[in-house]
């Protein structure tokens, strides 16, 4: 077995940076010839992009790739798929498909390519290639690994020296129980195989506000006043003034990165971005634009929609027509893709899944590769996982899962986020957060208007009639 190293710290301890000097202490004395660098993977691409980042700037020197667990799997998996009896490479695909041999190659969903993979290292001659080329492998977020992803981790420690990093609070499956990651590491520790590190200082922020959210949250300990600003909106108006009132209206406007969090893909968001393009064209301000992040789902039906993809009659092998209509740049990159590989096969009609399957291609394309970063964005506690943003305005609304434990972790996620400020805006009246258990734990609530300014408007109401 290799050496393990894991470091385990809350949300913004610093647990990356622990990775990049762990790496820099141990890569002289591994990466030794030329054919050998360091592998860096991560469960998801956002925590890719900041890895390599950071990987650039802090570790110049070290000769290293970088992938996702999934994307490297794949990578194992096509270079020795002649061994397993597959002669067209294989790629991987969203659904339940075991394996099968389609237009486009051989396929199958991410949890059978991994799975496939973890296979294939338990030959002594796979683990000594991966050993020589990747002598050095660390792993962040690490606490999301479980099921086929740990085991495939499991695997790769047997070839390799690995740094692990973690926060167990941070795990949002609500299907696991417990963390196995972690408690995988510290079962190993007593043969002397692993070492844990744990980090306790935050770097991210100093605003004691949000600092005093996060231990609350994370220690289920309510606060003895105030933490950050937690407004209880009963409509859709008044939680849209107090986004227009700190980026526009404030005596010190929120300035820099800005993240509009809710726990899900709630429709009344839209609703209350609607009420603030309103409020700013009745003062003829310009209007604020966010970038919103969607799920994989939503967009691939949008793309899909808008490509006449969603017609009910049309089965998938049946011909598809290219719209007339304009499309936008990502419709269109779709349709050029699609067409060319129907040239490239001579195909005289377009079978609908073929499109379905270059609107997946070109989705995983710019999710995997985009490096565009808007300053504003709407996105949810799992897409803003392992970011941070300047000012963080968490949406809580009433799309929650049932289990408080699992909304903790949900808050705490979005709270940790911010460097500088924080609100929390809650959907409903005062008594929503004085009775729930999980946001009682952030201090007395507050209304959006005051006395003062709940008089000033009935006044105004009075003198109008």
């Amino acid at each position: 077995m290799g050496r393990l190293s894991l470091v385990i710290g809350q949300a913004g301890t610093g647990k990356t940076t622990w990775l990049m000097d762990r790496a820099r202490e141990c890569a002289p004395a591994l990466i030794t010839t030329e054919h050998r660098s360091t592998l860096a993977i991560t469960r998801m691409h956002g925590a890719r992009r900041r890895v390599e980042l950071q990987l650039r700037e802090s570790c110049p020197s070290i000769r290293c790739s970088v992938a996702t667990i999934d994307g490297f799997a794949l990578s194992i998996l096509n270079r020795w798929r002649t061994a397993l009896g597959y002669a067209k490479p294989i790629q991987a695909v969203q659904g339940n498909v075991d394996f099968a041999t389609t237009i486009f190659g051989t396929e199958a969903d991410f949890a059978r390519v991994v799975m496939a993979a973890t296979g294939l290292l338990c030959s002594p001659m796979v683990r000594r290639v991966i050993a020589e080329t990747y002598p050095l492998i660390i792993i962040d977020e690490f606490q999301d690994c479980h099921g086929p992803l740990l085991d495939f981790v499991r695997a790769l420690s047997e070839a390799s020296t690995v740094l692990l990093a973690a926060d167990d609070f941070q795990l949002l499956d609500a299907g696991v129980t417990g963390c196995p990651a972690v408690e995988w590491v510290t079962s190993v520790t007593d043969g002397g195989h692993a070492e844990i590190t744990e980090l306790t200082t935050c770097h991210r922020t100093s605003v004691q506000g949000i600092l005093d959210a996060a231990s609350c949250l994370r220690n289920n300990a309510a606060a003895d006043g105030r933490t950050i600003p937690v407004f209880y909106c009963p409509a859709k108006g008044p939680a849209a003034w107090k986004i227009v009132e700190s980026l526009v209206f404030g005596s010190a406007p929120w300035t820099g990165t800005t993240a509009l969090i809710c726990p899900s893909h709630d429709p009344f968001v839209y609703e209350i971005l609607d009420s603030c393009a309103n409020q700013l064209q009745r003062r003829s301000c310009l209007p604020i634009r966010w970038h919103e992040e969607r799920s994989t789902e939503k967009e691939q039906e949008q793309i899909g929609s808008d490509l006449g993809l969603a017609d009910a009659n049309g089965a998938p092998d049946s011909h598809w027509v290219c719209p007339t209509t304009e499309l936008d740049s990502v419709c269109s990159h779709v349709v050029s893709r699609t067409q060319r590989f129907a040239r490239l096969r001579g195909l005289q009609a377009i079978p609908r899944d073929v499109v379905a399957r270059h609107i997946d291609v070109v989705i995983h394309e710019r999710r995997a590769y985009c490096s565009h970063f808007p300053p504003r964005i709407l996105t949810t506690v799992h897409g803003a996982k392992n970011r941070e943003f300047d000012n963080v305005f968490i949406l809580w609304t009433y799309k929650l899962p049932p289990d408080k434990e699992q909304q903790r972790r949900l808050l705490y996620n979005a709270v940790t986020r911010a460097k500088r400020n924080c609100m929390l805006l809650v959907l409903g009246k005062a008594g929503r957060v004085q009775n729930d258990p999980v946001l009682s734990l952030l201090g007395t609530p507050q209304p959006v208007f005051g006395q003062k300014a709940r008089r000033k408007t009935r006044s105004a109401k009075k003198a109008a009639t």
